[in-house]
């Protein structure tokens, strides 16, 4: 009889433990998702936007893993909350290697080539960010991902988000009718008679020394500025090159993109793919995940790096630190 009650009594310590441990993980949740925020959601500023995931109560909820997703799920309607949430499901669920994303942007420009913020979208859904209203998320998105979730988590229905070319279509439209462009200046891409050499030899130069000036002076007076905290960017659109400097006002970075009509190191050419690189180039000191499918090849002589869109076309080429 003895042995029938102590059996009995550890059995309902075993119980009342793992109840116990069932109450503490749920408080733990709730503990966390009361945190979440917009500042939950780290970004770097690059040449593309970069989700850095590095918010330690994002990254405790994402190892906690499936028990979080009723919670998660209930508070992903609240504004503050809903990019947070839904960037640490994605990262549970559908990112398997729970790798850095690349976010998707489209800047926002008033009068033409005023930079007034830009559109962020990670993996289906939309968002803001503007100097006039900070990040913000309409209520359409936050039912898009919430709909999206409880389908695919609770339903257990196969469920897909919009294609992102439909979606920077969407955001074109949107924008050319809320930020109408009237502008009758001539831009012309004057890039053809820029090499390589050429911007690399200006890195590190302040922005107001004169071999500087002279070359932007042979891009022509079709700029866009953008600022930011740390950094601002000088793009001449046309030409497909964007200067980016520190805030102390030297050159950093430049970023090519395919309507640029320069020489390239090694006479490489945006039309090349990533396989085709492999086979001219030499082989690239670092490889890089660009978030999803997307790499990067870093050349450490040239001082330079090759982003590939997922399709292994080249998204664009970065000389620089």
């Amino acid at each position: 009889m003895n042995i029938e009650k102590t059996v009995l009594l550890l059995v309902f310590c075993m119980m009342t433990a793992l109840s116990s441990g069932q109450d503490v993980s749920e408080k733990r949740i709730s503990e966390l998702i009361d945190k979440l925020s917009w500042e939950s959601v780290t970004i770097d500023c690059n040449y593309i936007l970069v989700l850095t995931q590095s918010d330690s109560i994002s990254n405790e909820l994402v190892e906690i893993g499936e028990p979080t997703k009723e919670k998660l799920l209930k508070a992903l309607k609240n504004p503050e909350k809903s990019v947070a949430i839904h960037v640490i499901l994605t990262r549970i669920f559908d990112d398997k290697k729970r790798k850095i994303n690349g976010i998707g942007t489209k800047y926002i420009y008033k009068n033409c080539k005023e930079s007034i913020g830009w559109h962020h979208v990670y993996n289906g859904i939309t968002w803001e960010w503007t100097s006039e209203k900070g990040q913000d998320i309409t209520q359409e998105q936050i039912d898009l991902a919430y709909n999206y979730w409880d389908k695919k988590l609770i339903l257990k229905e196969k469920v897909k988000m919009p294609n992102s070319e439909r979606i920077f279509e969407r955001l074109t439209k949107e924008d050319n009718i809320k930020y109408p462009c009237i502008d009758n200046k001539n831009y012309e891409n004057n890039s053809e008679n820029i090499k390589f050499t050429d911007l690399k030899k200006v890195i590190g130069l302040r922005v107001d020394n004169k071999n500087l000036e002279m070359l932007m002076q042979r891009l022509g007076n079709d700029t866009i500025n953008s600022y930011h905290n740390d950094s601002y960017f000088i793009e001449n659109s046309p030409d497909g090159i964007e200067f980016k400097f520190a805030s102390n006002d030297s050159l950093i970075r430049i970023f090519l993109t395919k309507d640029y009509k320069g020489t390239l190191w090694n006479n490489i050419s945006f039309k090349y793919k990533k396989r085709k690189i492999e086979r001219k180039l030499p082989k690239p000191d670092e490889r890089k995940s660009g978030g999803g499918k997307q790499e990067r090849f870093w050349y450490r002589e040239p001082n330079l790096e090759i982003f590939f869109n997922s399709d292994e076309t080249i998204k664009y080429i970065m000389i620089g630190l």
